[in-house]
């Protein structure tokens, strides 16, 4: 499990910086190039008490958080963590034909956030390509209501306060019928479509409206968060509360049929992307990241004495950031972290940052600095970055795994930076490849009620016939010695956590089923390790927001849950996971990935995750290893099959109805 102790204590410093300096008031701004000072950047590597990443997992469990607790009490404030699910309140499906004939389905939703007499419902407007398959959706908040987003009568008028715009129909602090469409060029649904990409978007004012005074009337209240005019120093704002609806919203959308839970891409202009990308750092779920013209606060470099400055932004936006960033405002080289750091925390997943060339204020070419010093961290996962750190030419996007454009204009949001965006997801989040060409293709498992009776054709490894021996071989290949209790086949702990079963069946592909039960003993930690390799993580996860790529749910150390699906230790719990095994050749070099898509408790939570050599370093042939193991991994490389071990990790965690169903590739000649 990732290391969550507390690395430092900055509250003395902030102090200090705050009320002992004296107040720092905004300089004149700088927009010559010739007048910005020397700066050298927080090393991003860096982790807690000095010790660097070196490879991606030392940077993904003890440099990454250390990094992002540095923006936390410096900038965004503390996660708002362990908050209550979204639920629906009311939604409508409709089956739309958008101008030029384009068919489409609309959906709008009031999703509650938070709990009692503060929740907040917040108004979710989607629009989809009207196709068999589930589709990727860029998602984004927007200023003026879902109205303005797109002229359609039947999207709801924004009932929230939002800043006075008489021309654009927002009258008296509220949207009128005359605000329809007024945004529509900063939301281009049709040519998005057009490439089979979803769009959902809604009102950041629903969650947070966008003043001083907003936190009263904000989502803050329900999630039991101050309203005080004395905030702790690493208190939660705006832009922190406007991540944090983004990650509720992704709740509800990964659950819809229409839509592809493993490509949502959070998009966010001007304030709304400094809030995407803090999303895209503290919810690893999000499938890509976008910024367009963020800014100070967001892409761009802090310390670079050009355009908004930190003073400009913390004395004309008070509620935007944790009250610690004030004290930075003329002091940026004291600030511990910088824009790289936060752009590095999207890392390796897929990361776009967009200027305009006019944007002087935003400092377009601190945004693309800042993304050159971040891109080392993508090397670390194997990834080209930007692959140049010269600044490109106008309208000329550049980059692999992070991208980069700056646009000719003003600061705005236009067709052509969502076309850049679509370009770029078009190559870095494929289409999930399904078991097009294996029996029994579509998979949604029967997981209710419990236990669950096999299929006719599955092998049973252990079952409910108390008369049958359970399936399943020791480490050294002789009879187990875990008991049977109830029915349950109980983990028999070691003091070196490595009395593993194996399964005296080995497979290739398979639909595995397992019923389980998680003891608060060492968190209920164990695990289904397939083939010996890849683990699904059975914790005791219930609660966690969002979850991690160690909880219940994962894929340990390849891709966290889309979903927490967990129940309470001390209930039943069910895993069905469809496995497609890697292939090798001759030598036992990966040929071809191998994926999982996986169901707990009713919920998808892995959907055609890809993966080739093994990452965790528990895996049985390394933890434990005997001359038995060494002869079955040696057949595995040989054969492509191997068995399915059942980890001990410390925890009595009990295992039932446990089977697997053979999965037959077939030829395909199309």
């Amino acid at each position: 499990m990732t290391d969550t102790k507390q690395y430092f204590s900055p509250k003395v410093f902030l102090i200090v910086l705050s009320f002992l300096l004296p107040h720092h008031t905004a300089a004149a701004t700088n927009y010559d190039e010739s007048y910005v000072k020397k700066y050298t950047l927080p090393d991003v590597f860096a982790g807690p008490n000095g010790k660097r990443a070196t490879d991606a997992n030392v940077w993904q469990d003890h440099v990454r958080p250390y990094q992002l607790q540095l923006l936390e009490e410096h900038i965004y404030g503390i996660r708002l963590k362990n908050v209550p699910a979204v639920s629906v309140d009311t939604v409508e499906r409709s089956h739309v034909t958008l101008d030029g004939n384009l068919n489409a389905i609309r959906l709008q939703a009031k999703l509650q956030m938070g709990t009692g007499r503060h929740a907040k419902l917040v108004d979710v407007l989607v629009y989809l390509p009207s196709t068999d398959t589930p589709t990727p959706v860029f998602l984004k908040l927007n200023f003026m209501g879902n109205q303005a987003e797109y002229k359609d009568p039947a999207i709801h008028i924004c009932q929230s306060w939002l800043h006075d715009d008489k021309k654009n129909g927002i009258v008296n602090n509220r949207a009128t019928e005359a605000s329809r469409g007024k945004r529509s060029r900063c939301w281009p649904i049709q040519p998005m479509l057009a490439r089979n990409y979803g769009m959902a978007t809604a009102c950041y004012s629903d969650i947070h409206p966008d003043r001083p005074d907003g936190r009263i009337d904000s989502v803050l209240p329900s999630l039991g968060r101050p309203t005080d005019d004395e905030l702790p120093l690493n208190e939660p704002n705006a832009i922190a509360t406007w991540a944090w609806g983004l990650s509720r919203i992704l709740d509800w959308l990964v659950q819809l049929p229409e839509v592809d839970p493993t490509r949502v891409v959070v998009v966010g202009h001007s304030r709304n992307g400094k809030a995407a990308l803090w999303a895209g750092a503290c919810d690893e779920r999000f499938a890509m990241v976008v910024s367009n013209e963020s800014g100070c606060g967001g892409a761009a470099l802090g310390r670079r004495n050009y355009g908004e400055t930190i003073a400009d932004i913390t004395s004309r936006f008070p509620h935007w950031f944790c009250p610690s960033f004030k004290a930075y405002a003329g002091r940026e080289n004291l600030l511990p972290c910088d824009a790289h750091g936060l752009l590095a925390m999207v890392a390796p997943r897929p990361l776009y940052i967009a200027s305009a060339i006019q944007d002087h204020w935003a400092d377009p070419r601190g945004e693309f600095l800042a993304a050159v010093a971040a891109e080392p961290v993508w090397k670390l996962f194997g990834h080209a970055g930007l692959e140049t750190s010269t600044w490109p030419s106008v309208d000329t996007p550049v980059g692999r795994r992070v991208g980069y454009h700056v646009r000719s204009g003003k600061h705005d949001l236009l067709e052509y930076d969502w076309l850049c965006f679509a370009d770029f997801a078009d190559k870095n989040l494929p289409a999930s490849q399904p078991m097009t060409n294996c029996s029994d293709t579509v998979f949604q498992p029967i997981q209710a009620p419990l236990p669950v009776k096999p299929p006719s054709d599955a092998i049973i490894l252990f079952g409910d016939n108390r008369d049958d021996a359970p399936q399943f071989k020791s480490m050294e290949g002789t009879e187990i010695d875990w008991p049977i209790e109830d029915g349950s086949l109980v983990v028999k702990t070691s003091k070196t956590h490595s009395n593993h079963i194996v399964s005296s069946i080995t497979f290739e592909d398979a639909d595995i089923h397992v019923e389980f039960m998680v003891s608060p003993k060492s968190h209920g930690n164990s695990g289904l390790y397939i083939h010996g390799h890849y683990e699904m993580q059975i914790l005791d996860s219930f609660g966690v927001e969002p979850p991690t790529e160690h909880d219940e749910g994962s894929l340990y150390r390849f891709g966290k849950p889309l979903v927490n699906a967990s129940r309470p230790a001390g209930e039943w719990q069910v895993y069905d996971v469809r496995f497609r095994a890697p292939r090798r050749d001759k030598t036992g070099q990966v040929t071809r990935q191998g994926s999982i898509t996986a169901w707990l408790n009713g919920k998808l939570v892995q959907n055609g995750i890809t993966f080739s050599k093994p990452r965790s370093p528990y895996i049985p042939y390394r933890h434990g290893v005997t001359d038995f193991l060494r002869t079955v991994e040696k057949e595995l490389l040989e054969t492509g099959a191997g068995p399915l071990f059942l980890q001990d990790h410390g925890s009595p965690t009990r295992f039932r109805n446990i089977w697997i169903r053979p999965l037959v590739e077939h030829d395909s000649t199309e």
